[in-house]
C-alpha cells in the first residue's frame, strides 16, 4: 500500500473518530444539561418564589416599579443559571479521559487551518499532554510542522497556537465562550421553556 493511501486512510479514520468524539461529547453534554436542568429547576423555583414575594412587597408601594423589578430579578437568576451551565463545561472537559481530551485538542488544532506553529499550554498541560497533542497534529495535518513551546500561559486548559505574530486561541475558555455565544438562546429555551 502506498504512503499516500496509508496517509489518506489515517486521515479518514481520524476524521471519523473526531466526528464520533464530537457526537459522544454532544450526547454527554445533553446529559449534563439534563442533570443541570434538574438542579436549575429547583433553584429556579426558589428564585421565582423569592422574586414573587419581593414583588408583592414592592407592589403595595409602587405597582409598576414592582413588576419591572421582579422581572429583573427572575431574568438575573436565569442568566446566572445559564452562566453556570457554561462555567461547568470547563471542569467537565478537563475531567475527560486523557486520550479523548488529546483528540479533542487535536480536533481544535485541525480546525484552525494552520499546518505549522507553536503550541503554548499552561504549565501542567505542557508537561502532561503537550507533546502528545503536537505529535498527533503533525501526524494528522498534512505537512504539519508543530512544536511545543516552553512558554506557558495562564489557561484553564487547551492551548494557544502561534504562527509568527498570529495566535489562534484554542484555550478551553475561548472554546466555551465561542459556544456560549452560539448556544445561549438554545440553552435558555431548554432550561426555561415558554409557559403556556
Amino acid at each position: 500500500m502506498s504512503i499516500e493511501k496509508i496517509t489518506s486512510a489515517i486521515i479518514d479514520e481520524a476524521a471519523a473518530e473526531s466526528e464520533q468524539i464530537l457526537n459522544v461529547a454532544d450526547i454527554k453534554s445533553r446529559g449534563v444539561i439534563r442533570e443541570l436542568q434538574k438542579r436549575i429547576d429547583i433553584e429556579t423555583d426558589v428564585a421565582i418564589k423569592q422574586a414573587e414575594a419581593e414583588r408583592e412587597r414592592i407592589i403595595s408601594r409602587r405597582r409598576s416599579v414592582a413588576e419591572i423589578d421582579s422581572k429583573k430579578i427572575v431574568l438575573s437568576k436565569k442568566q446566572e443559571l445559564i452562566d453556570r451551565c457554561f462555567e461547568e463545561t470547563i471542569p467537565y472537559l478537563l475531567s475527560m479521559d486523557r486520550e479523548k481530551y488529546i483528540r479533542f485538542l487535536v480536533a481544535a488544532g485541525k480546525k484552525s487551518g494552520f499546518t505549522e506553529g507553536e503550541l503554548i499550554f499552561n504549565e501542567k498541560e505542557r508537561d502532561t499532554v503537550g507533546a502528545d497533542v503536537v505529535k498527533a497534529l503533525e501526524e494528522q495535518v498534512p505537512g504539519g510542522k508543530f512544536e511545543l513551546s516552553q512558554e506557558t500561559r495562564k489557561l484553564k486548559g487547551g492551548y494557544m497556537l502561534r504562527k509568527g505574530q498570529i495566535f489562534i486561541d484554542n484555550s478551553l475558555e475561548a472554546m466555551v465562550e465561542e459556544k456560549r455565544r452560539d448556544l445561549t438562546g438554545e440553552v435558555a429555551r431548554i432550561l426555561f421553556p415558554t409557559e403556556k
